[in-house]
């Protein structure tokens, strides 16, 4: 059975996702991982809330952001685990796919801002970038 990775973003095409990993399984068995990788809270948020609040406040959002593709996971029947990850992005992404032996690593399509994109990267770049760097065999989508 294979794993494939599922790092949940803003603006993910989940039809388009849900509907690439059907026509996955039915060739062969697989176990998608749908990670939310949130941000770490700045020391300044954390004098203001405390521990368990910002732990809430994470759960929520991780929650908001894996609900939509969980749903629709459910409808097809496939296999699922969900994750959550505090840290940067493209780091904890790439650990995850390392730790999990994932072969692939799913984002989709995305309705991005262009711009933000050009001045700034993408996710997806940045994570193909650092898996280069190190020496992991895993596919970007």
């Amino acid at each position: 059975m294979a794993n494939i990775l599922v790092p949940m973003q803003e603006g993910q095409d989940v039809a388009w996702l849900v509907n690439y990993l059907h026509k996955f399984h039915q060739r062969e068995s697989v176990r998608v991982h749908l990670l939310s990788v949130q941000p770490r809270y700045t020391s300044l948020v954390r004098l203001f809330f405390s521990a368990r609040d910002l732990d809430s406040f994470k759960d929520e959002d991780a929650n908001l952001s894996l609900d939509p593709m969980r749903r629709a996971l459910e409808r097809t029947n496939i296999p699922y685990n969900c994750h959550v990850r505090t840290g940067d992005k493209a780091t904890e992404i790439v650990k995850f796919a390392k730790e999990l032996y994932c072969p692939q690593i799913i984002f989709g399509p995305t309705t991005g801002n262009w711009v933000v994109d050009l001045l700034f990267g993408t996710l997806t770049g940045r994570v193909e970038s650092m898996i280069r760097l190190a020496d992991c065999r895993c596919e970007v989508l």
